[in-house]
């Protein structure tokens, strides 16, 4: 590269020389090729700072799978909830009876309390009737 003046040893006289022989001097950003072993002290800084930065992705993941992790039983316990809101009915386990009236044509749904949960219409085989539920009535 080609230096001004490379005579002068001292950078300010350097400096005091280019001043005066300057036609204007201006305060800017610009760009300056880098030696070989500038480039090379740069390309370690960007590789530590890659392992850094690669590290605390990786803390962050973990934190955001933890916040995941605790956020999860509540969202679908919301979920059933505006569900069962938005339904105005909840869904329950347990025993179900289903039981044919056959003088009003409906097949009746009990759950374990005895309380009706559902009816329908008697479907066209359910109307036959059982031969032992005959005998009961009769």
């Amino acid at each position: 590269m080609k230096q001004f003046m490379p005579e002068l040893a001292d950078p300010k006289d350097r400096v005091m020389e280019m001043q005066k022989e300057a036609a204007k001097v201006e305060q800017t950003s610009y760009q300056k090729v880098l030696s070989p072993d500038e480039l090379a002290a740069r390309r370690e800084d960007l590789a530590d700072d890659c392992i850094k930065l690669n590290t605390l992705e990786d803390e962050l993941k973990e934190i955001k799978d933890g916040y995941t992790a605790k956020m999860k039983p509540l969202k679908e316990a919301n979920k059933i909830r505006l569900t069962e809101i938005k339904t105005k009915q909840s869904t329950q386990d347990g025993t179900l009876y289903h039981i044919p009236d056959h003088n009003s044509s409906m097949m009746e749904t009990y759950d374990s309390e005895g309380m009706l949960v559902s009816s329908r219409r008697l479907r066209p085989e359910e109307k036959q009737g059982n031969v032992f539920a005959m005998s009961k009535a009769v």
